[in-house]
């Protein structure tokens, strides 16, 4: 009676194909959304760097609130936080 043993040697190859798959996807979407943080927060340093904008810096580390909102929206939240704080209304 081997065919138990091969139906379940087929069933659990092709749950670690869909599971690799899965974590592929995973990880792909993660180093995205890693990378978009990072531009974003080089891109605050880089205005500031240029007197482009005066988000408050301490010890070349943004507050906590650029912190958070760059680190959730990436690219999109650094470039709202420029915007807002050239037009004054980024005052913290």
């Amino acid at each position: 009676m081997p065919l138990p043993g091969l139906f379940i040697d087929i069933i659990l190859i092709v749950l670690a194909i869909i599971i690799a798959y899965a974590l592929y996807k995973l990880l792909k979407t993660a180093k995205k959304i890693a990378i978009n943080i990072i531009v974003g927060f080089l891109l605050i340093f880089a205005a500031n760097l240029l007197g482009i904008t005066s988000i408050p810096l301490s010890f070349s580390f943004p507050t906590l609130v650029t912190l958070i909102v760059t680190a959730l929206t990436g690219v999109f939240g650094a470039l709202v936080l420029i915007i807002l704080n050239i037009f004054g209304f980024f005052p913290f």
